[in-house]
């Protein structure tokens, strides 16, 4: 059983706990900076600290990909990488640190995909799909085979991108990487 640390106290962060306990594994602790907010999910929530649970995993439970950028950069704990166990991943997808990747996902074969980035339910990337640190990719929607999504994207719900389309990084860097 692993544990983890959630930063954030909103209704992602409440998904990422439910795929935390679906894969049997346990939540320690939520942080938030709301200070009003005490418990979420039968857990206790507080203002981050690096020596709540050094040994936990963390997750960055917060939907908006500036904010979850920002956060990353100061956050001590290990992140770790959270599959929902209804989601199907191939054997040779990359993913990044910190990445959640929700039920009913679909992953082909050579994609690629970035840091922080949040695969919402339904979603399919096909073979040799790139996909940008701090993306959010939202429920039910489909990334076409050897395209390039770049880094703090958001792909709204439903959307259709086709096959080898390049979408611009939204932050001031480009991962050399990728592009």
């Amino acid at each position: 059983m692993n544990k983890w640390v959630i930063y954030g106290g909103g209704g992602h962060a409440r998904v990422i706990a439910d795929t935390i306990k679906l894969n049997q594994d346990q939540v320690a602790n939520f942080f938030d900076d709301n200070q009003d907010l005490k418990q979420l999910a039968g857990r206790p929530v507080t203002a981050y600290h690096e020596n709540h649970a050094p040994e936990a995993k963390m997750i960055i439970g917060i939907g908006n990909n500036k904010i979850r950028k920002a956060i990353s950069q100061y956050i001590v704990h290990e992140f770790g990488v959270l599959i929902h166990p209804d989601a199907t991943v191939s054997d040779d997808v990359l993913v990044g640190e910190g990445t959640v990747i929700l039920a009913g996902a679909v992953i082909q074969s050579g994609a690629i995909i970035g840091k922080h980035v949040v695969i919402n339910a339904n979603v399919t990337i096909d073979h040799d799909g790139i996909i940008g640190d701090f993306c959010s990719i939202y429920p039910n929607s489909y990334i076409g085979g050897a395209a390039k999504i770049g880094a703090g994207v958001t792909v709204e719900a439903c959307t259709s991108i086709p096959r080898l389309a390049t979408i611009a990084s939204v932050f001031d860097i480009m991962e050399p990487d990728l592009f």
